[in-house]
């Protein structure tokens, strides 16, 4: 389980930075900044919580149950994402394929949310007696920098837009695989 949850937040991470890469640049710098605004905000709540509560979440079955739900779902929209652009077929363009098609492609993703939580936990345990104040600051604008350039990197490195939508598949087909992994424990 020590290495289920970390290689599932990042399989998560990379979905959302592959996402975000179909976004046009001032997108993808919105959302980033959406995201440590986030990360910022957190800070208060990720502060009170200890590390036996984290292990203790983690540990129950139903809470891990509940999380697998909402990851498999998520995993499900980006699959659906990736289908609708490979699908190209808009012979019959409904009012409702249009609304889904708009809604797939401004989906980033939430569960980069719960990543940025437990980052952002992990972060505060690794640094004990530091102003939680700075380290908030500098984990909201590293999570801004990290973002933009990530997903800048992942875009330049895979140029085309077909390639881009695979790799976004296979590695939700992954995080599916992960979660059932996660659940299993």
């Amino acid at each position: 389980m020590d290495y289920v949850i970390p290689l599932l937040a990042s399989f998560i991470a990379l979905s959302f930075l592959l996402k975000i890469g179909f976004y046009p640049r001032w997108g993808t710098w919105l959302t980033a900044g959406c995201c440590a605004i986030f990360v910022w905000l957190i800070t208060p709540w990720a502060t009170e919580q200890s590390r036996t509560e984290i292990i203790a979440f983690f540990a129950s079955r139903q809470q891990m149950l509940d999380m697998s739900v909402c990851i498999t779902l998520e995993a499900a929209a980006m699959i659906t994402f990736c289908f609708d652009c490979f699908a190209g077929m808009h012979i019959h363009n409904t009012m409702f394929k249009q609304t889904v098609t708009f809604l797939l492609r401004l989906y980033p993703g939430l569960l980069i949310g719960g990543v940025l939580c437990y980052v952002l936990t992990q972060i505060l345990f690794a640094f004990p007696g530091t102003d939680f104040k700075t380290l908030s600051w500098i984990a909201a604008i590293a999570t801004f920098l990290f973002i933009c350039l990530g997903a800048g990197l992942l875009r330049m490195i895979t140029s085309n837009e077909a390639l881009r939508l695979e790799l976004l598949f296979i590695v939700n087909l992954f995080i599916i695989v992960l979660s059932i992994v996660a659940t299993g424990y």
